[in-house]
């Protein structure tokens, strides 16, 4: 028997949205908004590609993708620090370790949004 995925929570038609800006280990800089859920702690339930990459770019419309798959995560229930485990990493020069794709980044800054908001 297959799980049922949970409800999908709807969003008030207003709602918080944060502009963050991020770094790629490359250095681009990517503008993401985040919709926060007033109803949950000011949880976020929702990311929005704002600007950073050449418009109609292949990278441009991954990014906007991997957005759209996050919000629907969250959404569903999912917590920003569930979806940014799951997701690749690698090791830098440095020693460090750090997600090993954009959606990585994104994620994280998610949990950086829902522990700014707690």
């Amino acid at each position: 028997m297959k799980d049922k995925p949970d409800p999908r929570h709807n969003l008030p038609k207003r709602r918080l949205t944060e502009t963050r800006r991020i770094e790629t280990p490359d250095g681009h800089t990517i503008h993401l908004s985040v919709g926060y859920d007033p109803n949950e702690d000011g949880r976020p339930r929702e990311v929005f590609y704002s600007a950073g990459f050449k418009s109609g770019s292949a990278l441009e419309f991954q990014i906007q993708d991997a957005c759209v798959l996050i919000s629907i995560l969250l959404q569903h229930g999912h917590r920003p620090d569930a979806i940014a485990k799951s997701l690749a990493r690698t090791a830098r020069p440095d020693g460090a370790i750090a997600y090993a794709s954009i959606t990585g980044l994104i994620a994280d800054e998610l949990v950086k949004a829902q522990l700014s908001s707690a």
